[in-house]
């Protein structure tokens, strides 16, 4: 197959994962055209885990995201005349490690299924408060568009009039929804490889974030999405047996999927090099309270679980209605030996616990989740 790949990135520190690299490696033996875009204007580290594996890095200025990104690769910088040469077209971001199986399963796979563009993932109708009442759709992080689709006038006025978008809420709206409704309403025919396994989902799950682990043992899923080990995610601890599996298995290096679990706890203000902070808090203390046990709190109890820390419980203001046992902040002793991490993603919220607790306990010895630079990234 006369297949075409580009591959965005982006990093705020200007460098390529290693990651990345076993990505491109792996999708090389598929791809006829591997280019890469970078949402930034150099590499400083990490050229070396792609080189190999590229014909071409383009560089951008973070304009409009991923769709950003793709829209400048075709109508600028390769060019349609160029795309039509190719059969297939592959999109795809950085979003993910993997592959945990060979890519060339689901090329054959899907060789033998009637599409005419598709992707890992269906998402079910549901409701995403910024955007609304959605359909079902193909997510967009791996996208492959037949020649059908390439070729079409359809396809390409769609990237031609594409307005970049400027927050994630507007790619899913412009991008990821908006190119799912065009092609279907132009007849074209969209799959996903959830769709041939036969899985449905409620209208609210994501299937890469709630069910990773039944997708890659169960169905042998070839990627992890990074936002799912993070623990703002209902699904994480779904997604932490999935990490475990694939390291029993040895399905893939995983030492870069726990270096991200660990690194969405880094906060500025640390010492130089310091990626996880919560572990320093942590070992800076005799005495670790979790305060709030929500969501946050819960995944983060797991996460202690599998680093092997202790904690003495988690702390809440009022007992009334919670489903964990809890431990009233009023009847705890606080020392010098005490640290409390706040569990709580809303910044007004935890600053307001931080005034209601900040009497008993000095400014050092609260540690606010939500200040974590790694996970207000996602």
């Amino acid at each position: 197959m006369n297949r075409l790949c580009i591959y965005m990135t982006y990093n705020k520190e200007n460098k390529i994962e290693e990651y990345i690299g076993y990505m491109l490696k792996a999708l090389r033996g598929y791809t006829t055209t591997l280019y890469v875009v970078c949402n930034f204007p150099v590499i400083l580290s990490g050229l070396e885990y792609i080189e190999p594996y590229i014909d071409k890095i383009f560089y951008r200025e973070n304009r409009g995201l991923d769709a950003g990104a793709y829209k400048d690769m075709l109508c600028n910088f390769i060019g349609w005349d160029t795309v039509y040469q190719y059969d297939e077209l592959i999109l795809m971001n950085d979003s993910f490690f993997g592959p945990f199986y060979d890519f060339g399963n689901y090329f054959d796979l899907m060789e033998n299924i009637a599409r005419d563009f598709w992707g890992m993932t269906r998402h079910f109708p549901g409701e995403y408060a910024p955007v609304g009442k959605y359909p079902s759709h193909i997510q967009s992080y791996f996208l492959i568009f037949c020649s059908r689709v390439l070729k079409s006038n359809q396809f390409r006025r769609f990237w031609e009039e594409l307005v970049y978008p400027k927050t994630y809420p507007e790619a899913i709206l412009n991008y990821e929804l908006k190119i799912n409704e065009v092609l279907k309403n132009s007849g074209y025919v969209p799959k996903a490889l959830t769709d041939v396994w036969g899985m449905v989902f409620e209208g609210n799950e994501n299937p890469y974030l709630d069910y990773s682990l039944e997708l890659i043992r169960d169905k042998k899923f070839p990627i992890l999405k990074k936002k799912s080990v993070l623990i703002t995610n209902k699904g994480f601890a779904n997604a932490l047996e999935a990490v475990i599996f694939i390291e029993d298995n040895k399905l893939y290096p995983t030492d870069w999927i726990w270096n991200i679990i660990d690194s969405q706890f880094y906060m500025e203000g640390y010492p130089s090099g310091t990626v996880n902070c919560l572990e320093c808090f942590v070992r800076k203390y005799r005495k670790v309270y979790i305060y709030g046990a929500g969501l946050c709190g819960k995944n983060l109890l797991l996460y202690f679980e599998q680093k092997g820390w202790e904690q003495k419980g988690f702390l809440v203001s009022n007992q009334t209605g919670q489903d964990m046992e809890c431990i009233l902040f009023d009847d705890i002793c606080i020392d010098d030996g005490t640290g409390i991490i706040i569990s709580v993603m809303h910044l007004e919220v935890s600053e307001k616990i931080v005034k209601y607790i900040g009497n008993r306990c000095k400014k050092e010895q609260l540690f606010m989740i939500c200040r974590c630079a790694g996970i207000r990234e996602f």
